[in-house]
């Protein structure tokens, strides 16, 4: 599996090959600017570069300043 960040442009931010530091990353990206939550998401694509599940955007992980 391969998780990446992108921004509200389809702009890649980060790529991970773990969801648990994908995850941290974007929570991280929150943590630092509340406001911009909804600019980012984070995706799941399996080996094949296939999208697996819904994206998770910056403001549906709760995170607060």
């Amino acid at each position: 599996m391969n998780f990446v960040i992108l921004d509200s442009t389809a702009n890649l931010v980060d790529a991970f090959d773990q969801e648990d530091e994908a995850r941290a990353a974007l929570e991280t990206i929150v943590h630092q600017d509340p406001e911009s939550a909804d600019e980012y998401a984070l995706l799941t694509y399996d080996d094949a570069g296939h999208p697996v599940g819904e994206a998770l955007t910056g403001s549906q992980l709760g995170v607060h300043a």
